[in-house]
C-alpha cells in the first residue's frame, strides 16, 4: 500500500526536484517510522519514534512466538463472528497495534512538519494538531457536542446496546478488566494513528491535488483496502464508507482532524464493549 500511495502522491518525481513533496517524508515514516523526521532535520523525534516502534515490534514478536499463542485458525470460528482470546495473545495484539500506530502517527507528524516548513502554495491548509491534542480529542466537549459527532455514537452506542453479535470469549488467564483496559487504550492508539495518517495525511494531500471530491474518494479506497474485515474490524466496504464520512467531516473542519480522533474512538469503543458484553 506504501508503495501504490507514493506512485499516487507522485512523490517520487517529487524527490528530484529542489524542493521535496512533503508526502516523501510522510512516505518514508509510514514505511520505517523516524525516517521522515531524519529527513525533516528532527533527528531527536527520529530517535522517539523508531524507538517506540522497535521496541513495541519486538514484544509483539516475543510473544507471537511463545507456544500459547493462538494462531488465527484457533483463534477465530469459521463464521467470524467470535474469537478467543489469552493473556499471551492480547499482549501480542497491544503491542502490534503500538507498533502499527507508531508507523501512521509518525506519517502524519512528519508530513506536517514537512509542511509546515514548505514555502509553496496548497489549496488546502497545513495540519497543525500537535500528539497532545489529538491525544485529548476524545474527551473534548467541543467536538463530543458537535452534531457530526453525537449522531453517529448515538446510531452506535444503540447498534452495540442489541444482543447478539460478535463475541470475545476469554481465558482463565484474561479477566474482563483486561480486555476493557485493552478496549480504551489500544483504541487511542488507533484514533490518532488512522486518522493522522488517512485523514491528517493523505486525505488533505490528495484533496490539494485532486481536489475535494477526487481527494476523498482516494483516501476513503484507500482506508477501505488497508481492513480485511477479520475478527472485530470494519470489512473493506464499511471502512470505505466510514472513510468517506471520516473523510468529509476532515474537509468540513477546515482539514483538521480532531473531531475525526474522537468520532473514530469512540466508534471503535463502543463496539468493543459490545464484543466483551457478547
Amino acid at each position: 500500500m506504501s508503495m501504490a500511495l507514493a506512485c499516487a502522491l507522485g512523490v517520487w518525481p517529487a524527490a528530484t526536484r529542489a524542493q521535496t513533496s512533503p508526502a516523501l517524508p510522510a512516505v518514508a515514516s509510514a514505511i520505517i517510522p523516524g525516517v521522515g523526521q531524519a529527513m525533516n532535520g528532527d533527528y531527536g523525534e527520529a530517535a522517539a519514534h523508531f524507538g517506540v516502534f522497535a521496541l513495541s515490534l519486538s514484544a509483539g514478536l516475543y510473544y507471537q512466538r511463545k507456544p500459547d499463542f493462538l494462531s488465527d485458525d484457533v483463534r477465530y470460528d469459521d463464521a467470524n463472528n467470535r474469537e478467543f482470546i489469552n493473556q499471551t495473545t492480547l499482549r501480542r495484539d497491544f503491542a502490534l497495534r503500538l507498533a502499527t500506530d507508531t508507523a501512521l502517527y509518525s506519517s502524519f507528524a512528519a508530513y506536517r512538519d514537512a509542511r509546515a516548513r514548505d514555502d509553496r502554495s496548497y489549496r488546502t491548509p497545513a495540519p497543525k494538531e500537535s500528539l497532545t491534542d489529538l491525544a485529548l480529542a476524545p474527551f473534548s466537549w467541543e467536538f463530543l457536542s458537535r452534531p457530526t459527532t453525537f449522531i453517529p455514537l448515538a446510531l452506535q452506542a444503540w447498534a452495540a446496546s442489541r444482543k447478539g453479535g460478535y463475541g470475545i470469549y476469554r481465558a482463565q488467564d484474561v479477566s474482563k478488566g483486561d480486555l476493557h483496559a485493552y478496549n480504551v487504550t489500544a483504541n487511542e492508539f488507533t484514533a490518532v494513528g488512522e486518522e493522522g495518517f488517512f485523514r491528517g495525511f493523505v486525505n488533505n494531500d490528495l484533496s490539494a491535488r485532486w481536489g475535494n471530491g477526487w481527494g476523498l474518494a482516494g483516501s476513503s479506497l484507500l482506508f477501505g483496502i488497508a481492513h480485511n474485515g477479520q475478527g472485530d474490524t470494519a470489512s473493506v466496504v464499511q471502512a470505505t464508507i466510514a472513510g468517506a464520512y471520516l473523510g468529509w467531516v476532515h474537509q468540513r473542519n477546515g482539514f483538521e482532524i480532531g473531531e475525526g480522533v474522537a468520532l473514530h474512538y469512540w466508534i471503535n469503543v463502543l463496539a468493543g464493549i459490545a464484543a466483551i458484553r457478547n
